[in-house]
């Protein structure tokens, strides 16, 4: 037990620090050519395939499958990563937590609990209501991978105005960065990509730009470095707590107590997700 415990140790001395040159060194050391995207604004990581191809229709669609090709080989390298380099008990231990906030949406005694989606309105991406996002998912067990705001050991970039209300989350993280990473939206999604992904969940991906690269995020040690944490990616995930501000309004407040008794978790206050930096 003693041997196998130094071993575990000494192998991560050596490793800590390296991990993100090492998956640089695999990602671009290849003779794999992988092409952006013509049209590359951040919004086109959002949309889901199917959907990006329908705002296509006059273009080449094998640019696009070869676009979501490349993010999914980004995607399965992080993890590769993290998995070979026993890293998954740090992102999924106790010094980091997950929230995902549901602050821009008011009341979740209000809104719709149905996905929009205009092109005309791009620029600002539609998801679910609170109302919506408690009808959709359950407390444990939602294979829909979800973004939330990395938190680490009590330290957070989250904009104060999106604490008002959200959810604690955990689950098997998959993918972990310094910012919004623009991955999929769930309202970018047709019938066609909602149905290619109802066994598995619907997805969520970085795009491989250089840019993005360089935001992912390995170990402890690169949040110390950097100093940033920003959306991290979780899978098969489950709610803990239900967060609100007890300064809202009076049916917010009792609304969130109303759900938190319903998903049998506890309600905390803003203050107790951690200090922001």
């Amino acid at each position: 037990m003693r041997t196998r415990l130094l071993r575990q140790i000494i192998r991560q001395l050596i490793l800590e620090g390296d991990v993100k040159d090492s998956f640089e060194e695999k990602w671009y050391n290849t003779e794999v050519e992988r092409n952006q995207f013509v049209d590359d604004p951040s919004s086109t990581g959002t949309h889901h395939k199917d959907n990006l191809k329908q705002m296509y229709l006059d273009s080449s669609h094998d640019e696009i499958d070869e676009l979501f090709k490349n993010k999914r080989d980004l995607k399965r390298l992080w993890n590769e990563t993290i998995d070979n380099n026993g890293l998954r008990d740090f992102w999924e231990g106790p010094k980091m937590k997950y929230f995902h906030s549901l602050s821009y949406y008011g009341s979740p005694a209000k809104g719709v609990d149905k996905l929009s989606y205009s092109a005309e309105t791009d620029e600002e991406i539609q998801d679910l209501s609170g109302h919506g996002f408690f009808q959709m998912y359950n407390k444990s067990g939602n294979k829909d991978e979800m973004s939330t705001y990395g938190i680490y050991n009590g330290t957070h970039q989250i904009p104060k105005f999106q604490t008002n209300f959200g959810v604690l989350i955990s689950g098997r993280v998959t993918l972990a960065t310094m910012d919004d990473a623009f991955t999929e939206s769930r309202s970018k999604a047709t019938d066609t990509d909602k149905a290619r992904h109802s066994g598995s969940g619907m997805p969520k991906r970085v795009m491989h730009d250089d840019d993005n690269v360089s935001k992912l995020l390995f170990e402890e040690e690169d949040i110390k470095h950097y100093q940033k944490i920003g959306e991290c990616i979780l899978d098969n995930w489950g709610i803990d707590a239900i967060v609100y501000n007890p300064d809202m309004k009076q049916e917010l407040v009792d609304a969130a107590e109303t759900l938190a008794n319903r998903f049998g978790v506890p309600v905390i206050e803003p203050k107790d997700l951690g200090v922001k930096k």
